[in-house]
């Protein structure tokens, strides 16, 4: 069922009566949400994260055998795992291969490190194929110059005590160890093709997200599996969210909205972007996100008198994530009373939210929205050199959907919503010399129109 809308009289209504909604003391920065606030735990936890039928689905679409991440984002979508090599910035922190067959294991490629972080056993992840060191040197072939499996690597022996009673997560570390010791690769290209085999890949096309694996593969013995430039496909497939991606983006979004509405009620003239961004920070960690982007002012250039200043609008456009889930929210803000034109602007601007969020629905077209966006605020006095329509899908990524897969003949998109997408319709409104604005809201489509995935309130805020 479609969203009510929040507040319609006051977004649509009289410009008096919305100065009053939203006007609010510049120095609430912080009272409604206490320092001990935890995200809410989600409904479902540890899920793995894929959308395994919409994966399926692709993959077959494009002719692809499989596909293979080593982007961070994509391993983490494929295996729940980030792993540490990630959080050292390392060129090559790790693997994710995965085959079309929806009955196949996936497999995390990665240094043994990971091993006990698997063991513990907290939430579901994919498979480990571990790889250790030491397997440096001329490639060994055989008679035909194939190359071949020199074994396995090194790795380091953590020594366990057997005159203590371990605890049970110990016991499994051990266990892990073990493991590892008997399936260790010699290297992470080795490792890769013996995930691949385990799939059952030894030929045939597999998507990749990174070319680089391509040259990796070429030091194995998998000489008739092909990698193609495919990051687009795993957008694609993460267009249409999980019922655990969801759990995750309704609290990541849901914060973010929060800690975007909280940061701006505590704005004061002579504020600079970065006091403002220090505050968004700050609310984002009390309430469990960690912070993507933030802008305040114009887009990329911040404050035109280097500080806020009364008498000009200007936006806040906000992102923040909960377990990598983004929240996307923007609202126009400013200190003192509006002019006539600042009014008739933030009027065109809410009414096209409002058109493009009637429209919501399965089978709409991305260019259907920009259309509707674009059209209502020009045709409400909105200059159509100032007006901007952009849909774009949200979830591990702020643009979380590819705009073209020319590898697969897609020179581009315009994009179906589909039940499960979660999305933005970006509004902006930007004229140097004036101030700028804008009403962005996270929603998920449903089987009739979407679901609002942080508060619709407050599209102008008057400090």
């Amino acid at each position: 069922m479609k969203s009510s809308r929040i507040n319609r009289r006051t977004a649509l209504g009289g410009f008096a009566a919305a100065a009053t909604a939203t006007t609010v003391s510049a120095h609430a920065q912080t009272d409604s949400v206490s320092t001990a606030y935890a995200a809410p735990k989600p409904d479902i936890d540890g899920k793995l994260l894929v959308n395994r039928p919409r994966a399926t689905e692709v993959l077959e679409r494009f002719g692809l055998v499989g596909m293979i991440a080593l982007n961070p984002i994509n391993v983490y979508y494929l295996t729940n795992i980030t792993t540490i090599g990630v959080k050292f910035r390392s060129q090559y922190p790790g693997f994710a291969t995965y085959a079309a067959d929806p009955q196949a294991p996936i497999y995390l490629v990665a240094g043994s490190s990971v091993a006990w972080d698997i063991a513990n056993g907290d939430r579901e992840t994919a498979e480990l194929m571990p790889y250790g060191f030491g397997g440096g040197g001329d490639i060994q072939r055989d008679s035909n110059g194939v190359p071949v499996d020199p074994g396995a690597g090194r790795t380091r022996k953590y020594h366990v005590r057997d005159d203590v009673m371990l605890t049970e997560r110990e016991k499994r570390w051990a266990a892990a160890q073990d493991k590892v010791g008997r399936e260790l690769a010699s290297s992470s290209a080795w490792a890769l093709a013996r995930a691949l085999k385990a799939q059952g890949i030894t030929k045939g096309k597999v998507a990749v997200d990174d070319m680089r694996i391509a040259e990796f593969l070429t030091q194995t013995d998998l000489v008739d599996v092909e990698c193609v430039p495919g990051y687009g496909v795993f957008q694609l497939i993460r267009m249409v969210k999980t019922e655990q991606e969801l759990a995750y983006q309704r609290i990541g979004s849901g914060n973010n909205g929060d800690a975007c509405l909280a940061t701006i009620r505590a704005i004061e003239a002579g504020m600079t972007h970065e006091d403002i961004a220090h505050i968004f920070r700050y609310e984002c960690a009390k309430r469990g996100n960690d912070v993507d982007s933030f802008i305040a002012g114009f887009p990329g250039g911040g404050f035109p008198d280097g500080m806020m200043v009364p008498g000009k609008p200007f936006l806040v456009d906000a992102v923040s994530n909960y377990k990598g889930y983004m929240g996307d929210i923007a609202r126009t803000f400013m200190i003192g009373d509006p002019s006539k034109e600042i009014e008739v602007r933030r009027r065109a601007n809410q009414l096209a939210r409002e058109a493009v969020f009637d429209a919501i629905k399965p089978g709409v077209t991305y260019s259907t929205l920009r259309t509707i966006g674009f059209d209502t605020m020009v045709k409400n006095g909105m200059p159509d050199y100032a007006a901007f329509v952009t849909p774009h899908s949200v979830g591990l990524q702020h643009d979380d959907n590819p705009f073209r897969l020319s590898e697969f003949g897609v020179e581009s998109f315009d994009h179906v919503l589909e039940e499960n997408m979660t999305l933005t319709v970006d509004l902006p409104y930007l004229e140097v010399g004036y101030g700028c604005g804008h009403n962005e809201d996270l929603f998920r489509v449903t089987k009739t129109g979407y679901e609002p995935m942080n508060t619709e309130e407050d599209p102008f805020i008057i400090l």
